[in-house]
């Protein structure tokens, strides 16, 4: 029965990565490239339970080399403040 779940869960997995459009993520990417090199902002926005994604997305971005540390701080800042 394992086995069943495990190779449904992969088939539709895959089936899912294949629509994926590689053009459309390309695309973000130089939107996001365009954004920082214009010194630009980003805001991560969440909702319930998803205030816990959008908490994860910034603390992926601030890893990034050249993320501004200054920024980072700002953001985690105002998440504490959203979770009061």
């Amino acid at each position: 029965m394992v086995d069943d779940y495990t190779a449904r869960y992969l088939s539709e997995t895959a089936l899912i990565a294949a629509r994926i459009d590689n053009a459309e993520i390309e695309r973000m990417i130089d939107i996001l490239l365009e954004t920082r090199e214009a010194g630009g902002r980003l805001f991560f926005l969440g909702v319930g339970g998803s205030a816990g994604n959008a908490g994860h997305a910034v603390n992926d971005f601030a890893r990034l080399p050249t993320w501004n540390a200054t920024r980072h701080r700002q953001c985690e800042r105002a998440d504490r403040a959203s979770q009061r």
